[in-house]
């Protein structure tokens, strides 16, 4: 009987557990396929700081749909960006950027680079 009572239960709790992490993968955004995305390098002017300025363009970026990562450097004045140019253009990137505001500092993005992914060769 206590075998019974002890199978019931994990049983019963591998379902509710199972049905949370479903519940959790609805509110989740849209995969991005790696192979899809594309990578820059930008030379960012005008930030003043990590906290402030980097901090709050990379946190605008990685609010928009389509952005995979954004890793944003006050001291090497770049901004290294993944994005899935099906949802967002290179533009779009670009005007998050520029439109961010933190006081009155303006943004301008002086170069664009586009980093090409290297895939490993099988042996």
């Amino acid at each position: 009987m206590k075998f019974k009572i002890l199978i019931l239960f994990i049983t019963i709790f591998t379902i509710s557990t199972s049905a949370s992490f479903a519940q959790e993968g609805e509110t989740l955004p849209n995969e991005i396929l790696v192979g899809n995305s594309t990578t820059i390098l930008l030379t960012i002017e005008g930030m003043a700081c990590q906290e402030g300025c980097a901090d709050k363009i990379s946190s605008n970026l990685m609010e928009t749909e389509g952005v995979v990562s954004s890793d944003i450097n006050f001291k090497n004045k770049s901004g290294l960006i993944t994005f899935d140019p099906n949802i967002i253009t290179l533009e779009e990137v670009k005007t998050i950027i520029t439109d961010t505001k933190v006081k009155d500092y303006a943004y301008t993005i002086t170069s664009t680079k586009t980093i090409t992914a290297v895939t490993p060769k099988n042996n």
